[in-house]
């Protein structure tokens, strides 16, 4: 497993070359200048073509200063100056401009190992019918300490793409296990370009997960391929995780809702897990508020239904037991 080595050095410097873009790589930051020059340096080293929309979305932290002068010495780097609107909108932002025939995304706090985008490309390249491509990721905290792999963590999709292949393609009624589970890190996305734009990008009136609901509507419109190789490190801060867990679950169950139909098509089995992981969600977020055992435990009963994994059962019980003693 790789190392969140951070403060990668540059010589990574690049110019545009006439004959065009192969990617348009999306970056959104906001007061990361800490983080900032590994992720821009690992964009710079990777061997494609391409160009860097940075969108400052006006930090204070002297990120314009810095980001000011990488566009000044490497003319692959395109600073464009966000409306603090979140990190939709200044993605959206991006696109508009995107040169590239693919765009790919990097948060300004992770990033990329060498090789990642040309391996993507390859396979993108001789695979007519796909729209998008992510691959497994490595979780670090802010110590460097390694905290796992994404896929670990989902061990119903380990089953799906389980083989002795680096590469899974998901067709068809595969697909629906990006419905099942959020499994897609945005900073390993590489999608076509004009696949992006005909969705129209990301929704910007969701509170959370908009990425997620921009990949299932991607997936209805080709196939999808998975690099079970880890090519980027995500790096998990303290202050990264939203604290309002009642807008961010109904942004979830929004998405659910929006995309059943179509997922229920491709496999009309997908649901169920699907919404056993909303009323896990559901669960946690009435578990930790005082008044609310009994709504945390009829969630986790529909949960253990729909899903009946150890997992599921063992959390259900564990509440049953706490709330019988208190």
């Amino acid at each position: 497993m790789k190392k969140y080595v951070g403060k990668q050095k540059t010589g990574c410097e690049g110019s545009l070359e006439e004959n065009g873009i192969d990617v348009t790589v999306i970056m959104p930051t906001y007061n990361c200048l800490e983080y900032l020059p590994d992720a821009v340096n690992s964009v710079l080293c990777q061997k494609v073509d391409l160009e860097l929309i940075v969108i400052d979305d006006c930090s204070t932290d002297g990120s314009d200063d810095w980001l000011r002068q990488m566009s000044e010495r490497d003319a692959r780097v395109k600073v464009i100056k966000g409306q603090h609107k979140g990190v939709s909108a200044a993605r959206n932002l991006a696109i508009q401009q995107a040169k590239g025939r693919w765009v790919a995304f990097l948060d300004a706090d992770d990033y990329w190992y060498l090789g990642k985008l040309e391996d993507q490309l390859a396979c993108l390249e001789k695979s007519p019918n796909c729209v998008l491509s992510f691959t497994e990721y490595d979780h670090f905290g802010e110590q460097n300490e390694c905290l796992g792999r994404c896929f670990d963590f989902w061990p119903r999709f380990q089953k799906r793409i389980k083989s002795d292949d680096e590469v899974v393609y998901l067709t068809g009624e595969k697909k629906t296990s990006i419905y099942e589970e959020n499994v897609i890190g945005t900073s390993t996305v590489v999608v076509r370009t004009q696949t992006l734009k005909a969705v129209g990008g990301f929704d910007e009136t969701l509170f959370s997960a908009s990425d997620w609901d921009l990949w299932l509507k991607i997936s209805l419109l080709g196939d999808v391929i998975v690099h079970k190789k880890a090519a980027t490190a995500y790096l998990v801060r303290s202050n990264s995780i939203s604290r309002n867990a009642e807008r961010r679950i109904a942004s979830v169950e929004l998405i659910l809702d929006r995309h059943r139909k179509d997922m229920e098509n491709l496999n009309p089995e997908c649901c169920a897990p699907a919404y056993a992981r909303l009323s896990i969600a559901k669960a946690e977020a009435y578990r930790d508020q005082s008044g609310h055992y009994l709504r945390a435990l009829r969630h986790y009963i529909k949960a253990c239904s729909g899903l009946p994994t150890k997992r599921n059962l063992w959390a259900m019980l564990s509440h049953f037991v706490k709330g019988a003693r208190n």
